[in-house]
């Protein structure tokens, strides 16, 4: 979350303004607001990819009062816009209660005291969602299906024509068609599409229209236990300082266009 505190000494300096000139104000700060939230999503758009639509998800845009106007993003992407340095381990992020903020965290308490829940991986994510390993390892997942008759991205329906609903398939992949072999996991050692699961659910939208929707997933399990063994140690993602950027760049707005117009209005209606 960031404010921007816009100065207005230069307007205020000729002197009574009116009532009108104080409404035109208050409509340019909540432009500017409007446009930075803009400006941030079209950032995002442009250089983001897999984690593209995850970041605008958690960008906001807000009024708390009638003179504040707040762009925020949600803690969930808060690693897009800050980065993780390489060779994080990332046990304590995902072990953290409450971190799913759509949902139930589902973390468990083994009979040894042990922290544990089961992370998702979701494997029919759109093309621009998805890394070129990703991508990879789709194209694997496809071959796989193809040989099983299981369509990638149609629904599957019953004799009577309606989609079916529920667990439909689950099956290991560790070969493609050419024989070329599924990286293996860091953490299980065994192939990254050893354990998929495919679902149908019907899913409500924000207009109460409901639909059913196909799930590809795979599940691993992160404990506490895996701490200091080289498990769940992530990459690192570099630091994208979107909300930095629109900070400077709605200040520059403000000052060299915002401004300008405002006092020539309040001249003209002096």
């Amino acid at each position: 979350m960031f404010f921007i505190n816009l100065n207005i000494e230069s307007i205020v300096a000729l002197g009574n303004i009116g009532p009108t000139m104080e409404r035109a104000m208050k409509e340019a700060g909540k432009a500017l607001a409007a446009s930075t939230h803009g400006h941030i999503v079209e950032e995002a758009q442009q250089k983001l990819h897999s984690s593209r639509q995850k970041y605008i998800d958690a960008l906001s845009f807000n009024q708390i009062d009638d003179d504040t106007w707040v762009v925020s993003l949600g803690p969930e992407a808060m690693w897009i816009e800050e980065g993780i340095p390489p060779g994080t381990e990332m046990i304590d992020m995902l072990l953290k209660p409450g971190r799913n903020a759509k949902g139930p965290s589902n973390i468990k308490t083994a009979k040894d005291g042990s922290k544990y829940r089961s992370i998702p991986f979701e494997h029919n994510k759109g093309p621009t969602q998805q890394t070129p390993k990703q991508t990879s390892l789709t194209n694997m997942l496809k071959s796989a299906m193809k040989e099983r008759h299981i369509p990638y991205g149609g629904l599957e329906k019953d004799s009577m024509g309606k989609p079916k609903t529920g667990l439909l398939h689950s099956f290991n992949v560790s070969h493609d068609a050419k024989g070329n072999k599924v990286p293996l996991g860091r953490l299980s050692g065994k192939p990254l599409l050893h354990g998929v699961r495919i679902y149908q659910k019907p899913v409500t939208d924000a207009k109460g229209n409901t639909s059913v929707k196909k799930a590809i997933m795979t599940f691993r399990t992160v404990s506490s236990k895996h701490k200091g063994s080289g498990a769940w140690v992530h990459p690192g993602v570099e630091a994208k300082h979107f909300i930095d950027e629109a900070y400077e760049w709605a200040l520059r707005a403000w000052e060299t266009t915002i401004v300008p117009d405002l006092l020539a209005k309040v001249s003209d209606a002096l």
